[in-house]
């Protein structure tokens, strides 16, 4: 006899969202989103049943949206439901107060959920749902870690959360940069692509990037000029500047209104 599958719902169905809807958690869950007009919709059901009891709702509105709303979420849970928040700043207690429920645990995952690559952080103060959410939940979406500190989801925040963004963001400007060269390598990225996920790759049989740098790299040579460069430019103070005001950001949204 086959097993039933639980009910999940998605309050907010924005990016993050639809990020999360990969094949895995589509074929161990049902899965249903509601709108700003209260309206259930099934994602990956055929019949719409008007009773419907939710294992898991998941948190996926905006900070500003829960902090207004949150108490009409309540409809949507009883007493064993599991909520499962992906807001940036909105911490445990401040939901379980919302929501009037314990059973609350935060993940931050990413966009590379769909594709189940994303390295997702836990947080809850009940390890029991903890782990569940671990092994039936973020394990779906790639890899994931559980913190003790609930202030240590800000860093995730800035380094996996929003590490796609960054990440991208650089390649982009690699990219950019290249163009302005003049020099006709390709009718597409493809090549600059292909660069950074070689270099990724190979790198590693040098054990570290910083080996890979000094195995290209010869004093005085075209390379270790535009290193020094980079090195002068303290990119890595540029990018921990980054990691450092997105945290920060993410501490502000933490502050209750």
């Amino acid at each position: 006899m086959a097993t039933l599958k639980k009910n999940i719902l998605f309050i907010g169905f924005g990016n993050m969202a639809k990020s999360l809807l990969n094949n895995k958690i589509k074929s161990k869950f049902n899965i249903y989103s509601v709108n700003s007009s209260n309206l259930i919709k099934p994602i990956n059901v055929k019949n719409n049943k008007s009773q419907i009891k939710f294992d898991s709702v998941f948190l996926l509105v905006k900070p500003n949206v829960f902090n207004k709303e949150g108490y009409s979420f309540i409809k949507y849970i009883d007493k064993k439901t599991k909520v499962i928040s992906c807001m940036a700043g909105v911490k445990v207690v401040t939901i379980s107060r919302k929501l009037k429920t314990n059973n609350v645990v935060r993940i931050m995952p990413n966009i590379l959920s769909l594709y189940e690559s994303s390295h997702t952080c836990i947080f809850s103060d009940d390890k029991k749902l903890t782990n569940w959410t671990k092994i039936n939940i973020t394990n779906l979406f790639g890899t994931s870690f559980i913190l003790d500190n609930e202030n240590d989801i800000h860093k995730a925040t800035a380094l996996f959360g929003s590490g796609p963004a960054f990440i991208a963001k650089i390649i982009n400007s690699y990219i950019k940069a290249s163009k302005k060269m003049n020099l006709k390598y390709s009718d597409s990225n493809e090549p600059i692509l292909n660069l950074f996920k070689n270099v990724l790759e190979h790198s590693k049989k040098y054990e570290n990037l910083d080996n890979f740098i000094k195995k290209i790299t010869s004093k005085k040579g075209t390379t270790q000029e535009g290193v020094n460069y980079l090195e002068d430019a303290n990119i890595e103070k540029i990018m921990y500047n980054t990691f450092i005001k997105t945290y920060k950001r993410s501490k502000e949204l933490s502050i209750e209104k």
